[in-house]
């Protein structure tokens, strides 16, 4: 494995940054897995919204996002209901649990975000941020 590869360094941040997030989040109870938060932040800003909705709006595919939405309403922060105009589809929607939860989430982001990447400067995350849009746009294109 070439780990000089640009592939190989994202996916490693990746690795990392989830882990340390999901520390930091248990340490301050919240008991969500990094992992789980888009999901769960789509239905508290967009609610109620569909499987696929949020689906879409992540970049995930539908069964991941499907399991990730299991597991919530398992643990109370989502409801799952079906659509009173399509019996066929199911909407997704917070629950109070939930919006406590997402509220708290939105609320320690910034502070998070800011103690992972203090290293950087300003002119850094910028940067950093029109590089990592840049890639994303253009995979999407090709894809």
């Amino acid at each position: 494995m070439n780990k000089d590869l640009l592939l190989f360094k994202i996916f490693n941040i990746h690795k990392i940054i989830c882990n340390k997030a999901n520390k930091l989040f248990s340490k301050d109870g919240v008991n969500i897995q990094f992992e789980q938060i888009p999901v769960l932040m789509v239905a508290y800003y967009h609610g109620p919204v569909s499987q696929q909705d949020i689906a879409d709006e992540i970049a995930r595919d539908k069964s991941s996002v499907l399991r990730t939405i299991a597991s919530l309403e398992n643990s109370g922060f989502l409801q799952v209901e079906a659509d009173s105009t399509d019996k066929r589809k199911k909407l997704i929607s917070i629950t109070e649990t939930g919006a406590d939860l997402a509220k708290k989430i939105a609320g320690e982001a910034d502070a998070i975000d800011n103690q992972m990447f203090t290293n950087l400067s300003v002119a850094e995350k910028l940067i950093l941020t029109e590089l990592l849009e840049k890639c994303s746009t253009h995979l999407q294109a090709i894809a």
